[in-house]
């Protein structure tokens, strides 16, 4: 095994910025299994390398993703209250972009809480869902528009769209840039990409264990604004959540706007020196470490006692908005 924060010559290149000279920042995924993670020394882009094979991320999502990460094939009612809860959150976070009677795609839409949210609010919701559980319990159980199938799939829009939303999406896909290039021709001039995605900053979990399978590239908020200028669209909305683990984007289809160059290197030694500060001992010594597996703990045993009062999923998501 590789000592880490060393030079390494990757063997799949950046997706941003296309080089090769990366920090070996991961040698082992969270389950302690062996997965090599690199962060780009001119950009700051993370990414598993090498990259796993094509058809085998298509069948872990098909089958096995959603229940690895919530043990079941179809959401239970505290899955969906939660959920709900989340769908929430965001429509405050973003309410100034989804106006009533606007055209929103989401992606990646799990079991279909925030298109349901953004229907029950006016807007022409609308969603893809890859896993065929959750996209069944969306279209079968809440009568709700969603197709089942990949992103590359199914994107047979006839018309153009104000909104499209990925929620922990992007960084499952295996081509960031040619996606987000693709998704910008659906939208209306104007239109909003919405991207929200774990923080590589953050230092909330123990150090190495952010890194999994599932995820083939981490960003940061500038990661993020170079993935949208290098499709022509511009960065008008950052936001971080949940104590720093996730960030949030809006990147808004402007065929006026020109990007102007610059020197990211400084963004790839920040996130390096966060990173190789974040070690084990300073985690466990901080009492925000703590505090926060407290505060998890008792929402938990608050949400446990609160989906027990409620008949089925639907009525659990009626509720938590």
């Amino acid at each position: 095994m590789v000592k880490l924060f060393t030079p390494h010559q990757a063997k799949t290149p950046c997706n941003l910025c296309h080089s090769e000279k990366t920090w070996i920042i991961g040698e082992v995924d969270r389950h302690n299994q062996p997965l090599r993670t690199v962060l780009c020394q001119s950009c700051g882009l993370g990414w598993t390398d090498p990259q796993p094979e094509s058809s085998t991320i298509q069948k872990f999502y098909e089958r096995d993703y959603r229940k690895q990460y919530k043990g079941t094939f179809k959401p239970k009612k505290k899955h969906t209250y939660r959920a709900g809860r989340v769908a929430a959150r965001r429509w405050n976070q973003l309410k100034k972009f989804l106006n009533q009677d606007r055209e929103l795609l989401d992606l990646g839409s799990g079991g279909g809480e925030f298109v349901y949210l953004m229907r029950s609010l006016g807007l022409n919701a609308i969603g893809i869902e890859p896993n065929e559980g959750y996209a069944a319990y969306a279209r079968d159980d809440l009568g709700l528009p969603i197709q089942e199938g990949f992103i590359s799939d199914q994107l047979t829009i006839d018309r153009p769209l104000d909104v499209i939303t990925m929620f922990h999406v992007l960084e499952h896909l295996q081509d960031p840039v040619a996606m987000v290039g693709l998704l910008s021709t659906h939208l209306k001039e104007g239109g909003h990409l919405v991207i929200e995605v774990p923080n590589l900053e953050t230092t909330c979990h123990y150090p190495g264990n952010c890194y999994h399978f599932a995820h083939l590239y981490h960003f940061n908020a500038e990661t993020l604004t170079f993935l949208g200028e290098l499709n022509g669209m511009q960065c008008v909305f950052v936001d971080h959540s949940n104590g720093d683990d996730n960030v949030t984007v809006v990147l808004q289809k402007d065929s006026s706007f020109t990007a102007t160059l610059k020197d990211r290197s400084s963004n790839a030694k920040k996130i390096y020196d966060i990173l190789r500060s974040h070690t084990f001992f300073k985690h466990v010594l901080k009492p925000k470490t703590h505090l926060k597996t407290i505060a998890k703990q008792f929402r938990q045993v608050q949400e446990l006692v609160t989906v027990s009062r409620f008949t089925d999923q639907k009525e659990a998501l009626d509720k938590s908005f």
